[in-house]
């Protein structure tokens, strides 16, 4: 929450050093907040064991069948970026989109692969008038989501680096420059580009508000994760297409870029972030976030189960147990998850609280782990079962 006070300064005064010192008192008035609830909320503990609650969750609403596909092809050397653009049901802006992906100033060699997935308007067609363009790959595939959209880019990806476009996005002329410029000059695994956020209403822009995050450790992690200050969109960064050969976007979910905190975050060995907005993100009807957000739909149990698949991933690909993964995991189960499930009935919340304590049992590492103040609130309520002190310390985050 820091670091959102910190962007809302920083928004109104353009200062970055009053910015940092109004966030600090706003967080910390914030904290006095929290605290004062903490101590006159109605404790309730949970008594549910994790069999009849694992139990209910099924019932509910069961783990989805989900198998994907691994395709790597061989890294072509003359290619610096494959950017995968993925587009469904979007021809009557199309057209003015993409020339911002092909027209980029750059020195660098790239790839545009749009991946038309399923779309039922005249998309493709949008999409086949620019086919004379050398940097642009086709694939047509039945309609499977964002995550299977994606996963067919990647496995047809040669480029050295990799990013992603939503094709109702549009991006900076001087994105593919400045972001590998930094990749390349650190031999960096992932770089992240600031974004622009930008409302539309009634099919006008209402306002576009530039997304810079700070340099500034406003999160309060303590063991030097840079990365971890970052939010875990796939858009707006340049990754290695190495750190893909092993992980793909769970599909059929929600929640699909969840993926990339708990496996490309931490496969991440080197990281920048470039400070200046080069992606613009449109904020609008058709975003599914809004559709995902404040719901009583029953698939909004996909939050836990994607943490499973996740998790198995993890482990299978021998990725390390320890204090960064369990900080996203403690992240994962507050902030994120409560947000997504707290209108669904009471005894779901419950089952799924507890479901996710497991994990957080499973994945405590045997070192100690500084955490930030917030999230060792929601380490304690997971400690105690104490599912009202879990619920304000999500909301809380």
């Amino acid at each position: 929450m820091k670091q959102e006070f910190y962007l809302q300064f920083k928004k109104r005064i353009k200062n970055d050093f009053l910015s940092l010192i109004f966030a600090n008192i706003a967080y910390f008035l914030f904290l006095c907040l929290y605290n004062v609830k903490k101590i006159f909320r109605k404790r309730e503990y949970s008594s549910l064991s994790l069999t009849d609650a694992k139990e209910l969750i099924n019932k509910a609403f069961p783990h989805p069948d989900n198998s994907l596909e691994f395709v790597n092809p061989k890294i072509n050397d003359e290619l610096d970026l494959s950017i995968v653009i993925t587009v469904y049901n979007y021809a009557d802006k199309l057209g003015e989109n993409i020339p911002t992906y092909l027209n980029q100033k750059t020195k660098y060699n790239y790839e545009c692969i749009f991946v038309n997935d399923g779309s039922t308007d005249a998309s493709e067609e949008v999409i086949k008038k620019f086919s004379d363009d050398p940097k642009v790959k086709i694939v047509n595939r039945k309609n499977g989501g964002l995550s299977a959209a994606r996963n067919s880019g990647i496995n047809v990806a040669s480029g050295k680096y990799i990013m992603f476009i939503d094709c109702d996005d549009t991006i900076n002329e001087l994105m593919v420059e400045k972001l590998l410029d930094r990749a390349y000059s650190m031999d960096a695994d992932i770089v992240m580009g600031a974004h622009n956020l930008i409302r539309i209403s009634n099919n006008k822009i209402n306002s576009i508000l530039p997304s810079i995050y700070p340099r500034y450790n406003l999160l309060g992690y303590k063991n030097n994760d840079q990365i971890m200050n970052y939010p875990g969109f796939a858009w707006g960064k340049v990754y290695k297409r190495e750190l893909f050969d092993d992980v793909r976007y769970p599909e059929s979910y929600w929640y699909e870029d969840t993926v990339t905190h708990f496996l490309l975050f931490t496969k991440c060995k080197v990281f920048s972030y470039v400070d200046e907005p080069l992606y613009n993100y449109f904020w609008h009807d058709k975003n599914i976030s809004q559709l995902q957000n404040n719901t009583r739909n029953l698939k909004v149990i996909d939050r836990y189960w994607l943490l499973i698949d996740i998790m198995k991933l993890y482990r299978k690909n021998n990725m390390p147990i320890d204090s960064r993964l369990y900080t996203l995991i403690l992240k994962h189960v507050s902030a994120y998850y409560y947000k997504n499930i707290k209108l669904l009935d009471d005894s779901l919340v419950e089952a799924l609280f507890i479901a996710a304590k497991e994990l957080v049992d499973e994945y405590k590492p045997n070192e100690k782990t500084k955490l930030p103040y917030a999230l060792r609130q929601v380490e304690k309520a997971f400690e105690k079962k104490d599912i009202s002190m879990w619920k304000l310390a999500s909301v809380f985050q």
